[in-house]
């Protein structure tokens, strides 16, 4: 029985490092699948449907990335499915969302205008104590996100489906508390994922609960906003003063898409978090060697929740 990879890129160095670590498995690269029938693991990002239907003893699918939304697709087959959990993915999305909050809570957007007005050397931005850093979600990635502000000083909120336990954040539950969540918030980040109960959740209802001045920043799935118009209208005409995206629906924008250009909309092409090969094929490997000992891999998606 066989492996099969299928990488986004650098198939072979992915190869190497997963050999390494597992040199008894017989590893094939997609499409170098000499006998569909071997294959009983996949590790992709994504496949198209039509490939997986001709993988009949494949068991389980380890996606290399945190989001699992695409193996989720109507046809496609419902087998184990594992996604990706890496500390060191959850500390550069960290970096990301610290690079954002602080550029708009500080002011670097204004000071760097060589046009502005503002005087040198006198700094008029709030600081961290003052400012409330707010998190769409509160798992692996979120909890990290939230520890590195928290420790800088900065308030933390966080909306949840069952409530946050953390006596540094304070917890917002359920669609009834999300809108007093929103407007307690100078900067919100969205880590969700793509549920069925998350897609659409960010209506112009609810854009019109942001804090005046406030910054949204989307670096989970760009399915929870509801329609990109509403989206550009709360930042041309609603309480928003700025927007980061790293994700889009769809994804990327189209080339007339009103997101590119704007003044006060930042688009970034999904690099918030990048599968990192070294730490990533480390965890893989580990729950290979899980399933080859009877025992259960993690995290293993929940297809009815959708992460």
């Amino acid at each position: 029985m066989s492996i099969l990879l299928n990488p986004w890129a650098e198939p072979n160095k992915w190869l190497k490092a997963l050999s390494a670590l597992l040199p008894d498995e017989q590893i094939v690269v997609w499409p170098n699948n000499p006998n569909p029938s071997d294959v009983e693991m996949l590790i992709a990002w994504r496949m198209k449907r039509t490939d997986l239907a001709s993988l009949p003893n494949l068991h389980t699918i380890f996606s290399m990335g945190a989001g699992a939304d695409q193996w989720l697709r109507e046809g496609s087959p419902e087998v184990q499915l594992v996604r990706l959990s890496d500390p060191a993915m959850s500390d550069e999305m960290a970096a990301y969302a610290l690079h954002w909050v602080t550029h708009f809570q500080r002011g670097f957007d204004v000071r760097f205008d060589p046009n502005g007005d503002e005087p040198w050397g006198i700094n008029t931005a709030p600081v961290a104590s003052d400012y409330r850093v707010g998190l769409l979600g509160f798992g692996q990635i979120g909890q990290r996100i939230g520890t590195a502000f928290h420790e800088l000083g900065y308030q933390m909120r966080a909306w949840t489906r069952s409530g946050v336990d953390q006596r540094w954040v304070r917890s917002y539950q359920g669609l009834d508390e999300l809108d007093s969540f929103l407007g307690d918030c100078d900067a919100v980040i969205n880590v969700l994922p793509n549920t069925p109960s998350t897609q659409g959740l960010l209506t112009s209802e609810r854009f019109d609960q942001f804090v005046s001045g406030s910054t949204f920043i989307n670096i989970g799935r760009g399915t929870i906003v509801a329609d990109e118009a509403e989206l550009v209208a709360a930042v041309d005409d609603g309480p928003l003063g700025a927007i980061v995206l790293d994700v889009t629906n769809p994804e990327p924008p189209g080339p007339d898409s009103p997101l590119f250009g704007h003044a006060k909309i930042h688009v970034t092409p999904h690099i918030a978090g990048m599968t990192q090969m070294a730490s990533a094929a480390k965890l893989i490997a580990a729950n290979i060697d899980r399933i080859r000992r009877g025992e259960a891999p993690f995290p293993i998606v929940d297809r009815v929740a959708g992460y």
